[in-house]
């Protein structure tokens, strides 16, 4: 039942294409006609009881996330994250052998938070609550909404992939993804699928000219990026035993490890404490200071831009804003404003720090 704009949320998440247009469409049109006669009061109700009924509608799913049909799938794309997935869809989408090809993405914040072994139900809970407890839920909401069934169905779903679909791993050098990688790896461990992994990070480099910019995520790359990446990878060889052994064995060091945050660090991903990046955070604010007249409060959003826009690792403006927040309560930022989303209140540093 949708209770909330949480339930609504979940639903469209659900929806496909086609019916996510038809129903804006409907919204469209008896918004227009209701415009039109909106002194009518009877008219009015009709407009209110139609829309009520159209959301009622969205009630016929079950809050499970709708997966690829794998019975005749040739190979299968991995990202991590939705937004990488989209661009991948795209790049795709022109190159033959679309028909056997299906798509799917790792969800989840793997730059932050505690590890362990993600396959116990407990440990995956008190990830999840980890998270939760220092993300908004306000701008995160779809975190909350996907809940631990869909974390869970990570496992299941790549437990279905038959043995002789290809699976290739797309994914980019950073805290975020490498620790995506290495889990989708370890959760693949017993399948003896050909699986191929196209690191965007070099092939990148070896396309185009990268001494003014280096990416940091997938999510930079555009689709014609990634066209051009594939055709230079489709040709290799997929992972030997030794090395999907080597990479299992570096995500069980990895999740063993204490800290929250992970970083790349000379190739290889650390667990640091996460507030490993607070002096660095306070030096951005005492920059763009120095950029106002003394004692202004700054825009939170402006701050995680800067901080984001000048640390060479990819971690996200969600965790970025937890510490700032984290910050204000250490007495090392003033606040201003509301802090309910990072646009709405603004920080400066302490008069006594």
């Amino acid at each position: 039942m949708i209770n909330s704009v949480f339930d609504l949320d979940n639903e469209l998440q659900q929806m496909e294409e086609e019916e996510l247009r038809s129903l804006l469409c409907e919204l469209y049109l008896r918004t227009d006609m209701a415009m039109n006669g909106k002194h009518d009061e009877p008219h009015y109700m009709q407009f209110v009881e139609r829309q009520h009924q159209l959301f009622s509608q969205l009630q016929r799913r079950d809050n499970v996330r709708k997966l690829p049909d794998l019975q005749h799938a040739e190979e299968i794309h991995i990202a991590i994250g939705e937004s990488p997935l989209g661009s991948i869809k795209v790049a795709m989408g022109k190159i033959p052998g679309r028909e056997g090809r299906r798509f799917y993405s790792l969800n989840d914040y793997y730059a932050i938070g505690p590890l362990g072994d993600l396959t116990d139900a407990s440990v995956m809970q008190r990830r999840h609550l980890w998270l939760l407890e220092r993300l908004y839920i306000s701008e995160h909401g779809s975190y909350l909404i996907q809940g631990l069934k869909q974390l869970n169905q990570i496992k299941s779903f790549l437990s279905e992939i038959r043995e002789e679909t290809r699976v290739i791993l797309w994914y980019t050098n950073n805290g975020h993804e490498r620790t995506g990688l290495l889990y989708a790896l370890y959760l693949l461990r017993h399948r003896q699928n050909p699986i191929k992994l196209i690191d965007t990070t070099s092939l990148y480099q070896a396309l185009f000219d990268t001494s003014e910019h280096q990416i940091l995520h997938l999510g930079e790359l555009i689709p014609e990026h990634l066209s051009m990446i594939w055709k230079r990878s489709v040709d290799a060889e997929p992972l030997s035993e030794e090395q999907r052994s080597l990479m299992e064995k570096e995500w069980l060091e990895l999740s063993a490890q204490p800290g929250t945050l992970r970083i790349i660090q000379d190739d290889v991903v650390h667990s640091i404490p996460e507030d490993s990046l607070d002096g660095f955070i306070l030096e951005q604010v005492k920059k763009l200071a120095e950029e106002h007249e003394a004692q202004q409060f700054i825009n939170a959003a402006r701050v995680v831009g800067e901080v984001l826009g000048n640390l060479p690792q990819a971690v996200g403006d969600s965790f970025i804003e937890y510490r700032l927040r984290q910050l204000v309560l250490q007495g090392k930022l003033d606040m201003e404003g509301n802090p309910r989303a990072m646009r709405f209140y603004r920080v400066r540093l302490a008069t006594a720090w």
